[in-house]
């Protein structure tokens, strides 16, 4: 989706910027060294090395634990989401300069943050619609 020259629209940047907080958190939370993991856990199948068992024929081709199957699907979904959510951030932070005046920077500050228009007219003593509009022109400083 994100590979190569992007294609920004006025639409996409909105959603990135309503995103932001939680692509963010997810990316940390991706980046989190993983547990470890008890010797008596059960990781997968093993294979036989002594006695009877270790000269049957032994599986070939993938593993037929689906608990296995099921967690390297996950990682493959994760690493292909975290890749996309970077791209996204990153095209954020390259347009957060292209922001002026104090009141939009604000506003983008607290966007960015997670915050709602209505909780941030409250902190700013300004209405939802007076926000709405400076996030609009927010929107348009950032496409240019």
């Amino acid at each position: 989706m994100l590979s190569g020259k992007i294609k920004v629209t006025k639409e996409d940047l909105l959603q990135w910027i309503e995103n932001y907080r939680w692509m963010v958190e997810t990316i940390e939370e991706a980046r989190q060294p993983v547990a470890k993991v008890d010797n008596n856990s059960y990781i997968g199948a093993k294979t036989a090395m002594y006695g009877i068992e270790a000269t049957l024929p032994k599986a070939s081709g993938g593993t037929s634990d689906p608990v296995f199957t099921e967690v390297q699907r996950r990682v493959y979904s994760l690493n292909y989401r975290i890749k996309e959510y970077e791209q996204k951030i990153i095209e954020v932070q390259k347009r957060i300069p292209l922001v002026h005046g104090d009141r939009e920077i604000e506003v983008l500050h607290r966007l960015l943050d997670g915050d709602s228009l209505r909780a941030i007219g409250k902190h700013m003593n300004l209405s939802s619609t007076t926000i709405f509009r400076v996030r609009n022109n927010i929107l348009i400083q950032m496409m240019k």
